[in-house]
Formats: structure tokens, sequence, C-alpha cells
């Protein structure tokens, strides 16, 4: 069964969470759900990029593999007292898997996105980048425990993460090469999204010639091909016919001579 780690991480970081990320960092509670909605997909995104560059793969497996086994819960318990430097925290330590230019980069563009500053987006990002390596310590050993098996697990996460993507904050970072990792997704993700939020766009007509089995030959031209066979047919049927009526009425007239000498020696 594939794992759907922005479903798992998303399904951690409950409203309460949030709101307490909110209190921690100083952004308002609705706000802050818009930002960890972008931040969860966007550090996914980011350490894609960081697996399949080479040496970053094992860089993650060692990650996971270093963490607290009780992460996520003692998160819970940092958040709920409202401890930043847990936050600042996770924000070095996404700062080593990343790198530090990267992390600024993403906090700049979470901040715009949602209107927050910079600094509450990067805070945002250190307790959604602990929760991230918490849910996949949680996972089957055999997903993470090393390069091969958590460059996989994070390359299947392509397709979902690039649909959850904010299509502005996607927008805004595709010059970066963050989310270089995502490769051809984030282009089909980004079209289903403009697709989506233009229903009213009209859907491309088929075109009126096109027949129903899409071979792509018009339906009036095989018409006209009926229609010609048909009258070709007619043609040569009529013409036949008065070709054969003469022959037909002489063969009466030659009997009728043939017979006349009889007929006038019997007299």
């Amino acid at each position: 069964m594939s794992v759907d780690l922005n479903g798992l991480v998303s399904q951690y970081l409950t409203p309460q969470l949030v709101s307490q990320i909110a209190s921690t960092a100083g952004v308002d509670p609705d706000v802050a759900q818009k930002l960890i909605s972008g931040a969860v997909p966007a550090v996914l995104a980011a350490l894609g990029g960081v697996a399949a560059a080479p040496g970053g793969a094992q860089k993650v497996s060692d990650a996971v593999s270093n963490a607290d086994p009780d992460l996520l819960a003692k998160l819970t318990a940092a958040l709920g007292a409202g401890q930043l430097q847990t936050l600042n925290d996770g924000a070095a330590a996404l700062s080593g898997l990343i790198g530090p230019g990267a992390l600024s980069n993403l906090a700049n563009a979470l901040g715009q996105h949602v209107d927050v500053p910079p600094e509450a987006a990067q805070s945002a990002l250190g307790a959604v980048g602990q929760a991230v390596i918490g849910v996949i310590g949680q996972q089957d050993p055999s997903n993470w425990s090393d390069a091969n098996a958590i460059g996989s697990l994070i390359s299947g996460q392509k397709g979902a993460v690039a649909a959850a993507l904010p299509s502005g904050l996607s927008q805004a970072l595709g010059s970066s090469g963050l989310f270089a990792g995502l490769s051809g997704a984030g282009a089909a993700a980004a079209a289903a999204r403009e697709r989506a939020a233009s229903p009213s766009a009209p859907a491309a007509p088929a075109p009126a010639s096109a027949p129903a089995g899409g071979s792509g030959f018009p339906m009036w031209a095989i018409v006209l091909i009926v229609i010609v066979v048909i009258a070709a047919a007619a043609y040569w049927y009529l013409h036949h016919r008065k070709a054969e009526k003469p022959t037909a009425a002489l063969a009466p007239a030659t009997i009728e001579l043939v017979a006349l000498p009889g007929a006038f020696k019997l007299g």
C-alpha cells in the first residue's frame, strides 16, 4: 500500500495544533491554517528535491533515523506549552536538510502567500518540518531506513504534493529550483488547478465532422461516397436495361420472316 505523506502530516496537524502554532508564532489562527496548508506540501517538495540530488536521499534517511522516536508526542506537548524554541529548533533542523538559502526562500514565499512576516512563516515551517520527519519515522522502516527506500517513498509523493501546493506558492518558487524533485508533476497539477479555477470556461467542442468512431474521417465524406456508389449502381442498371431492349424486340420479327414462305406455299 502506498503512503500518503501529505495526508498523514496534515492529519496530524489538527485544527487545535494549528491554533497552537498560530499562538506560538504570533499569527491569526485562520491565517495559520492557510500557512500550514501551504507549508506541508512545500516541505515535502523541498525534501523531494534533496532526495533527488546525489547523496541527498541518504541525508534524509539519516535525519529520520536519528530523530527522537517520540518526536510527534513531544512536538504536541511543546506546541501546547507555547514553546517557540521548539519551532526554532525545527526550523534549524529543516535548514540543515534543505539548506539555509532554501529555507529562507521558502519562508519568504510562504509569508508573502499568506501575508505574514517571514519569521512567523519560518516558525511554522519548523513545526511542519518536525511533523514530516516524525510521520516518516512512524512508517515501516523498510520505507525509510536506507537511501533507496526513502528515495522511492518521497518520489512516490510527487503527484499528491504537486496537487496540494497552492498555485501562487508554486509559481513564486518555481524558478528557485527548490521543487526540482517534482519534475513534470508540478506542470500537470498547475494545469488541473487552472481548469478547476475556471469552471465557466466551456470545454473545447469536438469537430462536427468527426465520426463517432474517432477515426478522424469526416461524416459528410462518408455520406457523399454512399450517394455516389448508389448513383453509379442505378446508372449502370438503367443503362444495361436500355441496351437489352432492342435485342429482345428483334426476336419475334425474325421468326415471322422465316415462317412467311411456308405459309405462302400452303396457299
